[in-house]
């Protein structure tokens, strides 16, 4: 039996068919580890991979996965973020300040997913995966001069940690907070929505916005996802979207994924990834897109 028709059944409220297949079992697991690596070495959270990969190549409803991934988000937030604390990677004060808002905006986002037509999720899924691809191509050449001792810094919110990549001290102080805030609230909608953590608009608002280096925008945003998910994670529970025959492979998948692609992190110069990545995210947003109309891509599920 073909993976994507054995998952299809997924679909079914839980009960008629609570049996799954190992091969499938192990496929969601080893996916939902593909796209944690992916995810948390840029901040996106697993979710910006793990839904289009679940939804186009494993047949499930789009709801499930959507609410599958809110909660493995949350694993992947605890296990990667503790790597980019220990590394200095992560600002938790300019976390603290933008996660107001989107907590907010999640809880708004999810009770819309709840009822959104499946089309309409799709096709929204599939363009915020091609803005994050073209931003992502932008933030490639955005470098961020390191920020002088004197500058005003208000909030307190400078922050300064070493590359293990250069060994270079990198400082910066976060800029333009008014609108930094008012996006992150944005990025909580899609969070709660799409079920990707908020952070494939939060990484490129801390860093083209804000001014914050790519390392620490991933580290704050992979500290902020989880806290972001579990405000929607309730919204889907309560309305019974909440699979566990999704969400157990899929967050045993995002834990050992998140770990690893944590630890790349500090090793690996992520702008010299960021081209592969773009390339996965226009052909999963192309292909959630062509979804919305009706279109299937060869080798998607039905």
């Amino acid at each position: 039996m073909a993976i994507a028709d054995a998952a299809s059944r997924l679909v079914l409220p839980l009960g008629q068919e609570t049996r799954l297949d190992l091969d499938v079992t192990v496929g969601l697991g080893l996916a939902a580890a593909g796209a944690a690596v992916l995810g948390s070495m840029l901040g996106l959270g697993g979710g910006v991979f793990l839904v289009p990969l679940f939804t186009l190549f494993f047949g499930i409803d789009a709801r499930i996965a959507i609410a599958a991934s809110a909660v493995s988000v949350v694993t992947n937030s605890v296990a990667g973020s503790s790597v980019h604390l220990r590394s200095g990677f992560t600002n938790v004060r300019l976390a603290m300040l933008l996660q107001v808002t989107t907590a907010v905006g999640a809880i708004a986002g999810a009770l819309i997913a709840v009822d959104a037509d499946l089309a309409v999720l799709n096709g929204v899924f599939g363009a915020v995966l091609i803005a994050s691809a073209i931003s992502m191509l932008i933030r490639r050449q955005a470098v961020v001069p390191n920020a002088p001792p004197d500058a005003p810094d208000p909030l307190r919110l400078r922050a300064e940690y070493i590359d293990p990549a250069t060994g270079r001290t990198v400082a910066y102080i976060p800029r333009r907070l008014r609108a930094g805030v008012g996006a992150s609230g944005v990025a909580g909608v899609l969070s709660g929505m799409l079920g990707i953590g908020g952070g494939a608009v939060q990484v490129p608002t801390m860093n083209l916005l804000m001014r914050v280096p790519v390392k620490a925008a991933a580290g704050t945003s992979t500290f902020m996802v989880g806290m972001t998910a579990v405000a929607s994670a309730f919204v889907f529970y309560a309305d019974g979207l909440i699979d566990p025959r999704v969400v157990v492979p899929a967050m045993v998948g995002i834990f050992l994924g998140a770990r690893i692609g944590s630890q790349l992190t500090r090793r690996v110069r992520t702008q010299d990834l960021v081209v592969v990545f773009v390339l996965i995210l226009l052909y999963l947003g192309a292909s959630l897109l062509l979804r919305a109309f009706g279109v299937t891509l060869p080798g998607q599920s039905e």
